[in-house]
């Protein structure tokens, strides 16, 4: 494996190149094509000469059967002779015989050959009579392959050197020119991954072109950027994770603190009215016991049923039944909720309604326990003679904005985005008068995102913390249609549900 990751700087063996490679197959490749072109071009190389050699064979012999008619009839041996040496004095000519009719040898060239063949001819030598031409000898001549051989020798050799120059400058030039547009960016790469792999270092690729290189080269630098913003992705939500796991366990500390403190008050506060440490005469101190051991349970109770509805909803075990519900009647159910829930001294609640005729198409009873948890985490937090208001907005985009807005201190801007996550909210911020379960934020983005919308928390100017909850469009309803809904305030539900959710709330203030 370490191999594979080492570029030709890092060493890698030339013969494992892909120019190495390629030139494996080029080079054979083009041998056996070059080599049969070579074969082709000598077979027709000595085919056309041999071809030559008879046609010049065939005038040769005829021409000197003319010449030597004369001489031969007249048995002049000189002019013979001189006609036989002028013949051989061409180079093709392999073997020449003049004979007379009895078989008599008059002069020859070399050895006569004894049979009929593709460069050999005999022809009769005829000489002119008093009436006709007559017989006078045989005249035999046969060519000579050699010269022709040699010449195409020669050619082919000359050939085949050109054509091995030519196969080495290309043998070379391919290499040069894989190297440059292959071999280069390969190795880029290679050494990227090589730095990757041995530091987790990512390099993207200095690489441009617009072949198949170039793309895969973008392609691989993409999938760099992507892995890059994978794992950034991925180290913070496991530090997001860490985070929350960390606040989970703060909660759970801070809940079982919460939780023991209630308890210990009920545990104290009957045994002392079990005991009657007091005599039987201070049944007022023993009722004041009484109501605190109340007071302590269901501050208990509530601090449980916060920790089981996030639990459900968390858990899709509450599913909304969305119909059309007034708007004003949702507010006014909120404030009757409001006037039980616990605030500091002098808080007052102003509730700012809207068009009597709005509506939308929500969960109402789901959307009253969402204003609630945000009126009740505003009263918390709004010191004394602090102001909370209640406002609700229809955008221009057709967004449906209720607004909770307080006077209190507010929070730091870093710290905003801790308060819609549960199990982490800051310490400091839960550290209040009134001590609730510190999942009321929590619980109402839930509830928001479940009707589409979601929950944005700001900072105001003259201080104090606005929380808006925001709707989508698509949950408005058109003012024909909400005059023709039926009011929720009208419903003897929707009143038992108020008088519910103000004891629910009296329960959990004690």
């Amino acid at each position: 494996m370490t191999d594979i990751f080492r570029s030709d700087q890092g060493g890698t063996s030339v013969l494992r190149s892909i120019s190495a490679r390629y030139l494996a197959r080029f080079v054979p490749i083009s041998l056996l094509v070059f080599t049969a072109v070579i074969a082709i071009y000598g077979t027709l190389t000595y085919m056309e000469s041999k071809t030559a050699l008879e046609a010049k064979l065939e005038t040769l012999i005829a021409r000197q059967s003319l010449l030597l008619g004369e001489a031969v009839a007249e048995r002049r041996d000189g002019r013979i002779g001189l006609l036989v040496a002028q013949t051989i004095a061409d180079r093709d000519v392999a073997t020449i015989a003049v004979i007379d009719n009895v078989g008599t040898v008059l002069n020859s060239y070399g050895e006569i050959p004894g049979h009929q063949g593709p460069l050999i001819r005999r022809v009769a030598i005829n000489h002119m009579g008093q009436n006709s031409y007559d017989r006078v000898g045989t005249l035999v001549i046969s060519m000579s392959k050699e010269r022709a051989i040699a010449d195409l020798t020669n050619s082919l050799v000359y050939i085949s050197l050109l054509g091995l120059a030519l196969l080495a400058a290309a043998a070379v030039t391919a290499h040069l020119v894989l190297r440059a547009i292959v071999s280069a960016p390969l190795d880029k790469m290679l050494n990227s991954i090589h730095i990757q792999r041995d530091s987790g270092a990512r390099i993207p690729i200095n690489w441009q072109s617009e072949d198949q290189i170039g793309q895969v080269v973008a392609a691989y630098n993409a999938l760099q950027l992507r892995q890059m913003k994978t794992e950034a992705d991925l180290t913070r939500l496991h530090d997001k994770a860490e985070r929350a796991n960390q606040s989970k366990s703060d909660f759970v500390s801070r809940v079982i603190e919460e939780l023991r403190t209630p308890l210990n008050s009920i545990v104290g506060f009957s045994e002392i009215v079990s005991s009657r440490r007091f005599g039987p005469d201070t049944i007022q101190r023993y009722l004041s016991y009484a109501g605190n051991i109340n007071q302590s349970a269901r501050h208990l109770l509530y601090l449980i049923e916060n920790v089981l509805e996030l639990t459900r909803l968390e858990g899709g075990e509450i599913e909304p039944s969305f119909a059309p519900t007034n708007v004003g009647s949702i507010m006014r159910r909120a404030e009757s909720a409001a006037f039980a829930m616990p605030r500091a001294s002098g808080v007052r609640l102003r509730v700012h309604r809207p068009e009597p005729n709005l509506a939308l198409n929500v969960d109402g009873e789901l959307m009253l326990s969402l204003l609630s948890k945000v009126l009740e985490n505003a009263l918390r937090h709004t010191p004394v003679d602090g102001a909370v208001e209640l406002a609700f907005e229809l955008k221009a985009s057709g967004t449906a904005c209720f607004t909770v807005s307080d006077t209190g201190p507010g929070i730091p801007e870093n710290e905003i985005e801790r308060l819609l996550i549960p199990f982490a909210a800051p310490r400091e911020f839960e550290e209040r008068r009134f001590h609730g379960s510190g999942l009321g934020l929590p619980i109402g983005k839930i509830l928001a995102e479940m009707h589409g919308g979601k929950l944005e928390i700001v900072n105001l100017a003259a201080g104090g913390l606005a929380v808006s909850v925001l709707l989508p469009p698509s949950r408005v309803i058109e003012t024909e249609r909400s005059e023709r809904s039926p009011r929720n305030d009208e419903n003897p539900r929707a009143d038992h549900d108020t008088a519910g959710a103000a004891v629910q709330h009296l329960h959990s203030a004690g």
